[in-house]
């Protein structure tokens, strides 16, 4: 390498004249201190202050990551919940109904699903056993469709219940 710079000032540096030599120095004081300043100090000097305001918000969003993070991890540790297939979700659905003093029709419906109707119950007491269900036994209403009764807080209702066969 030593060898190579040798060559290259032998054959370019030293055939130029002293004067030559002095205005190429001093042109290089003065020029690498503007490079240094437009290259390097004025763009950093420049996004220090974009910076500065970003980082709050890179900091929540990393602390955000790392709270999704930890619940990612929770969720993979929990167990997968069994898919009941629909007698089985048709006899919880059953069972639940009862429990809480429902008249519901329910019938076995497609893959992993049941339909129930009732042509009047109070609107009240379907929204907390769908609450309940859900909750307890993670079923789920996949669709329905409720129309109001002439008796006020009454509903008619129809709608297919799941499991999360299809989630």
């Amino acid at each position: 390498m030593k060898n190579r710079i040798a060559q290259l000032k032998a054959s370019h540096w030293d055939t130029l004249s002293a004067t030559e030599q002095k205005t190429i120095l001093r042109s290089a004081w003065i020029l690498v201190p503007l490079l240094m300043y437009g290259l390097l100090w004025q763009p950093a000097h420049e996004a220090l202050p974009k910076l500065q305001a970003a980082l709050p918000q890179l900091r929540a969003q990393a602390d955000q990551m790392q709270a999704l993070a930890g619940q990612a991890q929770s969720l993979r540790q929990q167990p997968q919940l069994a898919v009941l297939d629909s007698d089985a979700l048709k006899i919880a659905v059953e069972r639940s109904a009862k429990e809480a003093n429902l008249p519901l029709l329910v019938v076995p419906g497609e893959q992993n699903s049941v339909r129930i109707s009732a042509d009047s119950i109070a609107f009240a007491q379907w929204l907390q056993w769908q609450h309940t269900l859900e909750s307890a036994q993670h079923i789920r209403v996949a669709s329905a469709m409720l129309v109001a009764s002439p008796e006020p807080g009454m509903v008619r209702v129809q709608a297919t219940l799941t499991n999360g066969a299809d989630l």
